[in-house]
């Protein structure tokens, strides 16, 4: 709504003003020559523009007080109004910035308005050319220039507040502020030296300005260029030594999707893993407007399985979803940009990570290579993070049961014992019971079945209470922090039922059946601080009431420490 009241503004605003500027001030000093030199210059100096420090340098302020000197200020606002269009139409505006044309349309007409207003209600006056600087009125030029930064900082405070609804820094200076008014004053003396050359030469001399002027132009802003390919490259650099730095595939993952929109602009970011080519998953997906309807990932329908068999990147813009209807879907299609490269890894894709943006044409030549780089990061770094997971998970998990082994669990009691917060915790030791009996009678296969299903039970029934543990051979532990020793004994007592309430099945291979058969287990806690002040001690005592209290008194129980 907000657009389309821009676009209002600017109809009727040229309906009524330009015929005005014509009437008040007509057109002088005519010549085809003389106008298509400086509409020449207007317009390559609205091509070549630069950026310093961040702020788009167009020099049409410049050349706009000649223009206004020698043509009138209805021909200087034509020039700059031409200028400013052929600006933003070389910075790859997109449908959705359609609006920003009518709205540095009015803008810049404001500008014009203001500064030729302020020239004349100073006492400027506008007649015959002259080369001599002596004719000129230096205050009414200095309220040009004036006139002009004031209106145009307005015009951009009221879009940032009433058009982008963004937050408008309290300070009146800022850095900002001072870089643009000298910019401004720096634009006061280029103005003067076009009017006097023309003056003086005619259109020649102008063009004797022009040239080293547009010349000057390309060098600042092919140095500008080197110099945003370097900051460029040294994040993506960066991006890539911290994803190679984690050694968790989900903190890879986080880091890549919290990072990324910092470097281009991204409003979907998705990463297919190639790992089962197959099966390609879906691993992580991100979008900016955080949308909540399900898109499910189908490999026909997307860039990557593309990006996937040529094991190139792909760059496009325009409308995604004419060739790939998953981004379509994903966007609403709203996506009109997109860049999709290869996790290339000694040689192989193991995935693809795919960026998409609402702005046309977001990514480049530069964009591709930058992401090329991150994208074999990104591969090197789950390839890292996984095998470190897997490495992990064998010196800390039982390969049988996939329960924590012993090592871990000594590690996670010392924890415990050094953590000053936690008032108590509790342990229990298990053991199956006639577990030898199980082996010789029904085989070690079948032994080791037992315990696997044992383990899933504990497992099952402790849930996010409590570590389970596989202790050794048919011994199990559960470790229990902030729990005393009456809610240790309640908890023992429901893992002992959980086990004996239902059967657990074997195979019977003399008889090429499954047979079921109930199995019981012996039980023992202790509790720390009160039982045992260092881990072993803590270990000893629940195992010594499991032995004690639990097998020597009939199996099948639970016994506490005393």
């Amino acid at each position: 709504m907000k657009q389309r009241v821009v676009g209002a503004i600017w109809f009727f605003s040229f309906i009524v003003t330009m015929p005005l500027l014509y009437i008040t001030d007509p057109p002088r000093n005519i010549t085809p020559s003389s106008l298509i030199t400086v509409g020449l210059v207007f317009v390559l100096t609205a091509l070549f523009s630069f950026k310093v420090k961040g702020t788009d340098i167009i020099a049409l302020q410049g050349i706009g007080l000649a223009g206004f000197l020698i043509f009138g200020l209805f021909v200087e606002t034509l020039l700059t109004q031409f200028g400013i269009l052929v600006y933003l139409l070389s910075q790859r505006i997109g449908k959705n910035d359609v609006y920003r044309l009518p709205l540095n349309s009015v803008m810049f007409l404001l500008v014009s308005l203001s500064a030729g207003s302020a020239y004349y209600a100073l006492g400027g006056e506008i007649g015959v050319v002259s080369g001599n600087v002596l004719d000129l009125s230096l205050i009414p030029i200095i309220g040009f220039y004036l006139s002009a930064y004031l209106v145009n900082t307005l015009c951009l405070d009221l879009i940032r507040r009433w058009l982008l609804s963004l937050p408008v820094k309290a300070k009146v200076f800022d850095k900002d502020a001072v870089w643009e008014i000298v910019v401004t004053a720096m634009m006061m003396p280029l103005g003067i030296a076009f009017y006097l050359m023309y003056g003086t030469k005619g259109w020649l001399g102008m063009m004797i300005i022009a040239v080293p002027m547009v010349t000057l132009s390309v060098i600042v802003r092919l140095i500008n260029n080197s110099q945003e390919l370097i900051k460029f490259l040294q994040s993506v650099n960066h991006l890539g030594q911290q994803l190679t730095e984690e050694l968790s595939v989900k903190r890879v993952l986080d880091l890549l999707f919290e990072k990324m929109p910092d470097i281009l602009p991204v409003d979907y970011l998705y990463v297919v893993m190639y790992t089962k080519p197959e099966k390609p998953k879906l691993i992580r997906m991100f979008r900016k407007d955080e949308g909540e309807s399900f898109v499910p990932f189908q490999q026909e329908a997307d860039i990557s399985l593309r990006v996937y068999r040529q094991a190139k990147a792909v760059i496009g813009s325009g409308n995604a979803g004419e060739m790939y209807p998953f981004l379509d879907a994903l966007s609403d299609g709203r996506a009109r940009s997109y860049l999709s490269v290869p996790m290339m890894h000694r040689g192989q894709v193991l995935g693809v990570m795919t960026l998409a943006s609402h702005i046309n044409k977001a990514y480049t030549k530069t964009s591709r290579i930058g992401m090329e780089i991150v994208g074999d990061f990104l591969a090197i770094a789950l390839e890292n993070a996984k095998n470190f997971e897997i490495r992990k998970k064998e010196s800390e998990r039982c390969p049988l049961t996939d329960l924590f082994n012993y090592r871990y669990l000594m590690k996670a009691i010392s924890k415990l014992f050094n953590n000053p917060a936690l008032e108590s915790f509790s342990i229990i030791m298990l053991d199956i019971d006639n577990f030898k009996r199980i082996n010789d009678t029904y085989g070690h296969q079948n032994g080791n079945a037992i315990l696997i299903g044992v383990a899933n039970r504990l497992r099952k029934t402790v849930g996010h209470k409590g570590i389970v543990a596989r202790y050794g051979g048919e011994e199990f532990t559960v470790l229990l922090p902030g729990l005393d020793r009456n809610l240790c004994f309640a908890v023992a007592e429901t893992i002992r039922l959980a086990v004996a309430a239902e059967p657990f099945m074997i195979f019977n291979e003399s008889d090429n059946r499954y047979d079921q058969i109930y199995v019981t287990i012996s039980l023992g806690t202790s509790t720390a601080p009160a039982d045992a002040t260092e881990s072993s001690e803590l270990i000893y005592n629940a195992d010594h009431a499991m032995y004690k209290g639990a097998k020597q008194k009939g199996k099948n129980r639970v016994a506490r420490y005393v």
